[in-house]
């Protein structure tokens, strides 16, 4: 298995015959990207779906059904818990925003283009984690965000748990 070495300065990423070397800075077009794919990444959600599930919430408290909307915020963060075990897509193709080749024109990217990236780089056999590392570091909060998302999770599993081990 393939590593990054993350003791390297500049970052350099050798993959399927290309290095990909890391940006410091994005361009505005990538930034736009990178504004989405973190909604991706820290809710699960793209940025409209996220729209509509609030706004089913929304509604709901409009209407005065108080009763449903935690059901629905429940849901919500389920929904989040279960789009985070899931999101090495949305990790990988953060990186391929700041993993960029010398002839690559970095004014713009694609969803094709972070595919192509990410096909070098399993090819290259490399570890996810360490795409998980890499992404993590290029987005401040995220561990933060994860840790306190993680134990949400934990504590909502646990009264699970206990309520169906009470009623046995």
């Amino acid at each position: 298995m393939q590593r990054i070495d993350f003791n390297q300065n500049p970052l350099v990423v050798p993959a399927n015959g290309k290095e990909y070397k890391l940006l410091k800075e994005l361009t505005i077009a990538r930034f736009k990207e990178l504004d989405k794919l973190e909604v991706e990444f820290f809710y699960g959600f793209n940025m409209q779906e996220l729209f509509d599930k609030l706004k089913e919430i929304y509604e709901l408290i409009n209407k005065g059904k108080l009763a449903d909307t935690p059901v629905k915020v429940h849901n919500l963060m389920t929904g989040v818990a279960d789009k985070v075990d899931k999101r090495e897509p949305v990790m990988l193709r953060i990186c391929s925003l700041f993993l960029v080749t010398d002839d690559e024109d970095i004014h713009k990217w694609s969803e094709e283009l972070a595919r192509e990236k990410i096909m070098d780089w399993t090819e290259e056999g490399y570890a996810m984690s360490d795409f998980f590392t890499l992404a993590a570091s290029l987005l401040p909060d995220f561990l933060k965000t994860y840790e306190e998302v993680s134990q949400d999770i934990s504590e909502e599993q646990e009264k699970q748990k206990s309520g169906k081990s009470k009623k046995k």
